[in-house]
Formats: structure tokens, sequence, C-alpha cells
């Protein structure tokens, strides 16, 4: 055992004989169950970026959301003991759903997490995403409740490890069905405006860091573009290295080629500022693609819910709907 988990494994037990003398002095029993220890049915969940887990609950009731987990939590209906920072967003839910979720209490960031919180949360079940570069040591995780980190490459796989961790949480239900509704939703699209469209290259914008970025062919929004009927910009859809690449502002008229443009918004249909900004450019302004009208909101696709999902299809069959290739390189 590593130092940094005999620390852990210390506080564990110091919490432990707290909750030992608390049951002494008439606490309930909910007060005093130790997380992840309930006796409750228990699994193995295999091949996650930690290894094999044993002991994780069939029907977990005190869950931790660690990196990239919150919003896909929030939607399948699961509120979290204890998060980190940034998982449950006011831009990627509807008001109902974050009025439910913002007072979720928070145990660290993606840098790194304090172990006495974790602790404090008493959760029977740890669950989180992690690409290699997460600084969070989940040894120590470990020692207080069954950890499970499912891999990531890229952002894009967080969608697809909805299914994955819905089966996690014991949420495992409809996912096939919404997905498969999604996936209709989009082909209809398609099928009503797909012959003016495939001929359409679109392209999708972001911002993020002070820094402008154009969506790939390995990014959830062109899968979602594509799925719809849209054609791309050859340019960012051959052996693209990343999800996204950066456009740096002088090179804004590189896209003199895009017949359609798309800009991210979040589930309210806000832009963040950087974004507005980008809009109101000069250079921007003189894309014959803006000139031509062809330019539509598109809900984030780093939102990684249904919610979002559903919304992109009313975006997309709004801008099939109003797309015109006169003035365009179409």
């Amino acid at each position: 055992m590593t130092g940094r988990r005999t620390r852990a494994a210390l506080a564990v037990a110091a919490v432990g004989a707290m909750l030992t003398l608390a049951a002494c002095g008439g606490s309930t029993s909910d007060d005093t169950a130790d997380g992840g220890k309930n006796g409750g049915e228990t699994r193995t969940v295999r091949d996650t970026m930690n290894g094999d887990i044993s002991g994780v609950p069939v029907k977990p009731k005190r869950v931790v959301a660690l990196w990239r987990t919150g919003s896909e939590l929030a939607d399948l209906g699961v509120k979290p003991v204890a998060a980190l920072e940034g998982e449950f967003l006011k831009g990627e839910m509807d008001a109902g759903t974050y009025a439910k979720y913002e007072d979720i209490p928070t145990v660290g960031t993606f840098q790194g997490v304090d172990v006495e919180k974790v602790i404090k949360a008493k959760p029977d079940l740890i669950v989180g995403m992690d690409h290699g570069n997460i600084g969070i040591d989940y040894d120590e995780l470990e020692d207080i409740a069954p950890t499970v980190i499912l891999k990531i490459a890229e952002p894009p796989d967080v969608w697809k490890n909805y299914p994955q961790l819905a089966d996690v949480v014991g949420k495992s239900t409809g996912f096939e069905r919404d997905n498969a509704a999604l996936s209709k939703k989009l082909a209809a699209i398609e099928r009503r405006h797909g012959k003016r469209l495939r001929g359409a290259k679109a392209v999708h914008l972001s911002t993020d860091g002070g820094k402008n970025w154009i969506s790939t062919k390995k990014s959830l929004a062109w899968e979602r573009l594509d799925a719809a009927g849209f054609g791309y910009m050859d340019r960012y859809t051959k052996r693209p290295a990343r999800y996204v690449e950066e456009l740096a502002s002088e090179n804004i008229p590189d896209l003199n080629g895009a017949d359609v443009l798309f800009y991210a918004v979040d589930l309210h249909g806000k832009k963040e500022p950087d974004v507005d900004k980008l809009l109101r450019s000069e250079s921007f302004k003189r894309l014959p693609a803006v000139k031509a009208g062809n330019v539509f909101p598109l809900t984030s696709a780093t939102i990684y819910t249904f919610a979002a999902a559903n919304q992109q299809v009313t975006e997309l069959t709004t801008a099939a709907q109003r797309y015109t290739s006169e003035g365009t390189s179409s």
C-alpha cells in the first residue's frame, strides 16, 4: 500500500470510529451505514481504466461523480451524493433539472480530490472517466468505495460511454430506445433534405480557452451533422488528428469554401462571449456563407445528454429548411 493509500485508509478508519461513537449516541442506521458495505448484491465491472473492479453494487445508492459523468448522471435521473466542481452546469441543464443538482457537495476538481470530503459523502460507488491525464489518485479512492473509471481517448467517447455508465449505476434501461429514436429523427432530416444538403460543405465552430476551434470528423458535432444529411468541408474530414482543429483569427478567410456555418450554444441557446466575438468579427462577416444567411446555432456537442441531442435535432431541422445555396460555393 502506498503512503497516500495509507493516509486514505487511516482516514476511513477514523471516520468509521466516529460513526461508531455516533451510533452509540442514538444515531439512526441510515446515519451510520458504511457506504459500499451495506450487504447488497455486488458484481465485478471489467476492463475499466483501473482494471477489473469487484464489489460494485448492482443498485448503488450513494454515487460520487468524477470527471465527465455529471450531466449524463443527471440525464439518467441519478443524483450523486458528491461530485467534482463543474460537473453540473447551468448551461447544460434545463432549469428544473439544474435546481435539483446545483447544491450537490463538491469534493475537488479534475486536478485532484479531497479524500476526507469523499469519505464524508459515504459513497457506495465512485464513477468517472479519464483519458490518462487527469490528476486524481484513484488508489486513494478505492480504499473508500469501488471506483469505476471508464476509458476515453477523446471527448466524443463520453457519449459512447453513456450506456456503460448507465449500466454501472444500475440504470441501463432506456439508452438503446432513446438512441434509436434520436437516429430516426436525424435520418428523417436527411430523408427530407439530403439531396440538397449533402453537397453543402458545413463547418461547426466553437471556442474554448480564448481560441477558435473547428469540429472534425472525430467530433460528435460532425456525427450529428452527417446523420442529418449535411456535407462537410473536406479539410476537416480527412485523417484529423483530434476532434477539433484550432482556427487562428487570421485564418478565418480559410472558411470561404464553407456553404453553411454552425456555432456552438448552450442548452438555453446562449453563446459563449468568445463565440459572439467571432461572429461579430469583420473577417467572419465577409464569409460567403454569412452573406448568404447560412449561419445557424447548434447546441454544444460536448453536452452529453439526450436533452441536448434532441435540441440539436430541432436546430438541424431549422437549418435544413432555411439553408440556401445562393451565393455560396455549392
